[in-house]
């Protein structure tokens, strides 16, 4: 966990900073030896995410995945945290996973001083108006100090003594666990939307992949016995002209209730929990409707645009037809992706409005031919 005080951030200091950083790259690439192990999904196509209810008030189940992974004792103080900061608890597990393997790392001091079971910075911790914080936030801290509760108090720490002893100490794993909830609410994610989580998560370690790799274990978590969308037919809704193959037509009749009715959610579509209520982001989607019209686009928890920009054959834009992957150069090349309607229309899941139908003119700056037919 990086944190810097919005005072310490000039770019004579990120300068400065750079050779720790990449110590700590080396430092995270063991990490991914020993068992941390990082799998990128989802796309990001604007930074104008759909509000969704992530919100901490919500009852959350476990998935067998978290079932699997989660030491079955840290559970209920990720609930306990979660709910007196109103924060989703998986948010913590994913945290907790990705920091420390859930504690389970042999040295819990990182290269660049972050230290305990959720790897705060001192500084951090104990409060940047510390007279020996700056940088990254190591700082020249005792340990009487670090978890003392007048002085985290008086110097704004998010330091929180969370079984009860009168310390605060990030070596405590329910401090520790406590604080991160405490930290993260303070950052957005009490707001319960994506956007929100997804910034205390950056303000966490600010950096995308971490970003990504946080919210990927916290949609892994998360199960429930959520209600399905009600997906009611779309009136007046232009679906192209027309019929592709039953397959085709299966996929897109899938998609098209959605239209309006489904958010965006980066890194959805990967859980039950997510699918019950009808939650993806481009890639899940394309893999989910297709998966209604009986065609398998990839494995429910790694389908990305990168995957499928890789099935089935190339197609010249001008021979295009229903059915076919469109796919548009967003926050990458490939970045974003659609089923093509015909009469020149898209059915797609984008950050802006969700599940929608635009025309292919909408994408003109950033489609650059590339086009995929997965089902002749």
């Amino acid at each position: 966990m990086q944190h810097i005080e919005e005072s310490q951030k000039s770019p004579l200091k990120w300068l400065l900073a750079i050779p720790v950083i990449l110590i700590a790259g080396v430092f995270l690439a063991f990490a991914a030896i020993v068992g941390i192990v990082y799998l990128t999904f989802g796309e990001n196509e604007s930074t104008d995410e759909i509000a969704t209810d992530f919100g901490g008030s919500m009852v959350y189940t476990i998935s067998p995945v978290g079932e699997k992974e989660i030491p079955a004792q840290f559970i209920p103080i990720y609930k306990e945290a979660a709910a007196k900061y109103s924060i989703p608890w998986p948010l913590l597990a994913g945290e907790h996973k990705v920091e420390t393997n859930f504690s389970s790392i042999k040295n819990m001091i990182s290269p660049v001083g972050a230290t305990g079971h959720l790897q705060f910075m001192p500084c951090t911790w104990v409060g940047w108006a510390h007279p020996s914080c700056k940088g990254l936030g190591l700082g020249n801290i005792p340990k009487s100090e670090l978890t003392s509760l007048a002085v985290i108090k008086k110097l704004g720490g998010y330091g929180v003594d969370g079984d009860g002893d009168g310390k605060a100490d990030p070596d405590n794993l329910k401090d520790a666990i406590f604080s991160a909830a405490n930290y993260l609410s303070q950052s957005g994610a009490s707001s319960g939307t994506t956007a929100g989580i997804r910034k205390a998560v950056y303000t966490y370690n600010h950096a995308g992949w971490y970003v990504d790799r946080v919210m990927k274990y916290m949609n892994l978590y998360a199960s429930g016995k959520a209600t399905a969308v009600d997906v009611g037919g779309v009136p007046n809704m232009p679906t192209g002209t027309g019929k592709g193959a039953p397959a085709i037509e299966k996929a897109i009749a899938a998609g098209m209730p959605l239209v309006g009715k489904s958010p965006y959610n980066f890194g959805g579509g990967r859980t039950q929990y997510d699918i019950n209520r009808k939650s993806f982001d481009c890639s899940s989607f394309m893999r989910w409707i297709f998966e209604q019209g009986g065609v398998n686009l990839g494995r429910v928890d790694s389908t990305t645009t990168d995957t499928l920009v890789r099935l089935g054959k190339p197609v010249k834009p001008s021979e295009m037809k229903r059915g076919d992957l469109v796919f548009f150069d967003t926050y990458k090349i490939n970045g974003h992706v659609g089923v093509y309607l015909g009469d020149n229309k898209v059915l797609h899941d984008g950050s802006t409005y969700g599940v929608y139908v635009n025309d292919m003119n909408h994408f003109r700056k950033v489609f650059n031919g590339v086009v995929r037919r997965v089902v002749e």
